[in-house]
């Protein structure tokens, strides 16, 4: 046996499945299983129709784990279409990330932080000590100052993403 009582083959038959994944804080998830490993389980949650989320969830917060074989599950290339498309809304010059940079910059400002940025320069620059490059999450951070880089941090965790 492995992962979850699973051998390997049945991880693989599991992919694409309906899962239940109950945490140790008691929240309950479903979704289709896109991946298991040692390490951590990534599934896709589909809210809408149209609109996937996509989550990683580290093994080491996971109650129980089960798969639903009963009800039809997505097809792999659905699963990677999901995921090839959320990798593309990351890139640099996508407008996900530039609405992502402008949404920051916007809350700097809001916070009376000085910054500093150019148009066709994706990096941020705060106080002339820390520098938040694409795609603007806490660990894009550059700064050797704690105190600036805590703040900052903290800022960053306030957008949505």
């Amino acid at each position: 046996m492995s992962i979850y009582n699973l051998t390997f083959g049945q991880i693989e038959e599991s992919l694409g499945k309906l899962c239940t994944i109950k945490l140790k804080n008691n929240e309950d998830l479903k979704g289709y299983l896109y991946n298991i490993d040692p390490v951590e389980i990534d599934y896709i949650e589909n809210e809408l129709p149209s609109q996937y989320k996509i989550l990683v969830i580290m093994n080491h917060a996971v109650l129980e784990f089960k798969v639903n074989n009963e009800k039809n599950g997505i097809s792999r290339h659905l699963l990677d279409e999901v995921v090839n498309q959320r990798i593309e809304d990351f890139k640099n010059g996508s407008e996900r990330m530039q609405q992502r940079k402008n949404n920051l910059i916007l809350l700097f400002e809001s916070n009376r932080i000085q910054i500093t940025y150019e148009k066709d320069d994706p990096i941020i620059h705060i106080l002339d000590r820390a520098h938040v490059s694409p795609p603007y999450v806490i660990s894009s951070i550059e700064c050797d100052n704690e105190i600036i880089l805590q703040r900052v941090k903290e800022m960053i965790a306030q957008l949505p993403i």
